[in-house]
């Protein structure tokens, strides 16, 4: 099937992951990417473009897209978070014949105000289906007038995020967290270090939350691909937030850290609880208190520790949440003869990684 994908194609982005999953899967794809219209310019023209949604770069984005795919002619083109996009260059690219898909790991009609988001919440009713990573997402869209609302859980990379033998894992940091200062985070993390429990925290702008000096807190930059694996994998246990002005109930982080054989500790929510069994699989958390009582039982128990990481690792690489199997699967709602010859195109590619990474 020849299909547009187009997106943000950052180096390190789980966008460009999902593109890799597709070719795996054998679509002929033809990419279209949003950086040069997101990025022109200078921070100042960056900010206000972003804002208002207006301006040549977002008249040329439109203009360019349409151009490309009625060269490219595709079956589907599959916009990854398309923010500059016109309702009228959807209807546009379905005269052209194409199947216009949206696909959105953030929340449009979440808590926290996000200007951006103007254009999609006029767009979304249009597309021929909308992709969304949580279920409230799909009562939102369709109250929103959406026709089609396919539910796409958050996925790891089987290629950048693999577990390694134990013997070959350090564990040198007891306690980590690699990503964002959303919600609550800072107030917990600095809450918990004052427990005693040292956490090594990992991103960018917690300087803007939490200052230098915190007792128990250290910071370190943030990590991309083979180095995001390797410090996942160098902490006996990693902490995991959903982020609740999305309305999450699971983490992307949650099926990267347990695909990665580390040990997850994470907010303990009804989403979490379904994709890993509390105990057993994963370790979760209601509090502070009860976070940092964990971190102690588990950094003083580490044959069972080990244990529940090689047990959530297992569950998230036999469970269908790699990004091959989660569009093999959201393809099955969008056509089901075609999405189940991908399904079984995921399921050989994930059972061939297995066996690479001796996991079966």
């Amino acid at each position: 099937m020849r299909l547009v994908y187009g997106g943000d194609f950052f180096e390190h982005g789980s966008c460009v992951y999902r593109r890799r999953a597709m070719e795996r899967l054998g679509f002929t794809l033809f990419p279209f990417d949003f950086a040069p219209y997101m990025a022109a310019g200078g921070p100042l023209a960056r900010r206000v473009r972003v804002r208002l949604l207006v301006g040549r770069q977002v008249e040329r984005f439109n203009r360019d897209l349409l151009a490309f795919v009625a060269e490219v002619r595709p079956a589907v083109v599959w916009l990854d978070k398309p923010v500059f996009l016109w309702p009228e260059t959807v209807t546009a690219l379905q005269a052209l014949g194409a199947v216009v898909v949206n696909y959105i790991t953030d929340n449009p009609y979440g808590t926290l105000f996000e200007p951006w988001f103007r254009l999609t919440r006029r767009t979304i009713p249009v597309f021929d289906v909308n992709i969304v990573p949580r279920p409230s997402s799909v009562a939102d869209f369709t109250r929103a007038g959406a026709g089609r609302v396919v539910l796409m859980p958050f996925a790891f990379d089987p290629v950048q995020q693999f577990p390694v033998p134990v013997a070959e894992v350090a564990r040198t940091v007891p306690v980590s967290f690699i990503g964002a200062p959303y919600d609550n985070r800072p107030r917990f993390l600095a809450a918990l270090a004052a427990t005693g429990q040292p956490v090594l925290i990992r991103g960018e702008r917690w300087h803007r939350h939490l200052p230098r000096r915190v007792a128990n807190i250290t910071f370190g930059p943030l990590a991309w691909s083979a180095d995001y694996r390797r410090a996942i994998q160098d902490s006996a246990i990693c902490l995991s937030f959903v982020t609740h002005h999305n309305h999450d109930p699971y983490a992307h982080k949650s099926f990267e850290i347990t695909a990665c054989g580390s040990l997850l500790l994470a907010e303990r929510t009804p989403g979490h609880a379904a994709l890993f069994e509390e105990g057993r699989e994963a370790a979760f958390f209601g509090s502070v208190a009860e976070a940092a009582e964990k971190c102690r039982f588990l950094l003083g128990a580490s044959q069972h520790r080990e244990d529940m990481a090689r047990a959530g690792c297992r569950r998230a690489w036999r469970s269908g949440y790699s990004n091959d199997e989660r569009i093999a699967a959201a393809f099955t709602e969008i056509d089901p003869p075609f999405g189940r010859l991908l399904a079984e195109r995921a399921r050989v590619i994930i059972a061939g990684r297995r066996a690479e990474l001796g996991l079966d």
